[in-house]
């Protein structure tokens, strides 16, 4: 009797929350905080403090969560967040050399424009919020998580978002050229206007009507 071929592993997304105490610190003067050029802040709660227009050096938090902050238009050399998560915040045109994210969630927050340089994230969620305009260039995502986010216009060049989920998603005319989008779930996100090439979607999960966008880009006439 011939054997069958071994069924190959079906890909299993898992995604590792923050790990953040139950009782944190509350900042009475968070902007108290960031005096320093560079910045450390860990077991906190940080609730409507405006950091804008600020340069700075290292800006690293872990085991805190920012609400309703603003970091709008600011400029960091590098910026680590672990276990952190930021609801509500403003992080419009935020612009770091290096930005390293690790179990970090990112609630309904204003991200037009940020910059982010190369970028190196795990177990992250974006949920919501408006992500217009911001740049991933070069960029690696493992276990990342878009829910409802507005990613149109962005910049994702060369980045590996392999095994990402994009629930609902804007990612109309976003550039992906180069990317890596294996075992990706795309299925539900409006794609119109994506900028890649054929060999970029290889490996990507889309659904029927997205099939029909990409077809054009693979070549495939539908009749």
């Amino acid at each position: 009797m011939k054997r069958q071929a071994p069924i190959p592993n079906k890909f299993t997304f898992t995604r590792r929350e923050p790990q953040i105490p139950d009782q944190l610190e509350s900042a009475d003067d968070g902007a108290a905080l960031v005096e320093p050029r560079d910045i450390s802040i860990a077991d906190r709660s940080i609730k409507g403090v405006k950091i804008e227009d600020r340069k700075a050096g290292t800006l690293r938090i872990e085991a805190s969560v920012l609400e309703g902050v603003s970091l709008s238009g600011s400029s960091f050399g590098s910026i680590v967040w672990k276990d952190v998560r930021l609801i509500r915040c403003d992080l419009a045109n935020l612009e770091t050399h290096g930005l390293n994210l690790i179990r970090v969630e990112l609630v309904d927050c204003r991200m037009t424009g940020l910059r982010a340089g190369i970028a190196d994230c795990q177990d992250v969620f974006f949920s919501g919020g408006d992500q217009r305009y911001s740049q991933f260039r070069f960029s690696r995502f493992k276990s990342a998580e878009f829910d409802s986010c507005n990613f149109a216009d962005a910049d994702f060049q060369g980045s590996d978002l392999s095994g990402s989920i994009f629930r609902r998603c804007n990612l109309e005319n976003a550039e992906m050229s180069k990317v890596k989008l294996m075992d990706a779930d795309l299925r539900g996100s409006r794609v119109e206007g994506l900028q890649m090439n054929a060999a970029d979607i290889r490996g990507a999960v889309v659904d029927p009507s997205q099939a029909m966008i990409f077809a054009a880009l693979l070549g495939i006439r539908i009749e």
